[in-house]
């Protein structure tokens, strides 16, 4: 699995990253902070690189689970303070150079779901695959480096430990969607 990841990293790198005759700035950096996390109390942002048609990067996050999303996204939860981190590693591709407008991608996320009012805190790790697509929207002329990214991914759960969970039966769910929105620069 991790020869898998690692060699998929290398060759979209390699591709991202290739020097052009035509370009003299061959990729762009990227910085972006959830607008959905701070509602909910948490916090997440990206960093990534874009070139052509491409982008890569990374997410974090973190967050305080509320009813609602402990419910949506686990079983035998419902007691328990929750705080759910995660990184993410992103790939997608924009119908258009400038990343403007349509873009489909993928996300190989790791997370956490950390139990802190048990008697013995203990964390629940998962690794899910997503794919996503979303839509980048540029703001007015004076402020054409800034611009909104809402996107949905479909998270598929391929491993987690929740089995080794002690205290209680803890059910992860194995499909959910997401909906993300981020307000981003690129550089």
């Amino acid at each position: 699995m991790k020869t898998i990841i690692f060699s998929l990293l290398v060759a979209l790198s390699t591709n991202l990253f290739a020097q052009t005759k035509d370009s003299t700035r061959n990729y762009y950096l990227n910085i972006e902070i959830s607008l959905i996390h701070p509602l909910l109390g948490g916090f997440g942002a990206t960093v990534g690189l874009e070139k052509k048609h491409f982008s890569l990067g990374l997410m974090a996050y973190r967050i305080e689970l509320n009813h609602m999303l402990k419910h949506y996204l686990m079983e035998g939860a419902e007691e328990l303070t929750v705080f759910n981190w995660g990184v993410e590693l992103y790939s997608d591709y924009y119908l258009k150079k400038s990343h403007k407008g349509l873009f489909f991608g993928t996300l190989l996320s790791f997370n956490g779901y950390r139990f802190n009012d048990i008697p013995v805190p203990q964390t629940i790790f998962a690794l899910y695959v997503a794919p996503r697509i979303g839509y980048r929207i540029y703001l007015p002329k004076k402020l054409k480096k800034f611009y909104f990214q809402p996107a949905v991914s479909l998270q598929i759960m391929v491993w987690d430990n929740a089995d080794k969970f002690l205290y209680q039966e803890i059910d992860l769910n194995s499909g959910f969607l997401l909906s993300q929105l981020t307000l981003g620069m690129k550089i």
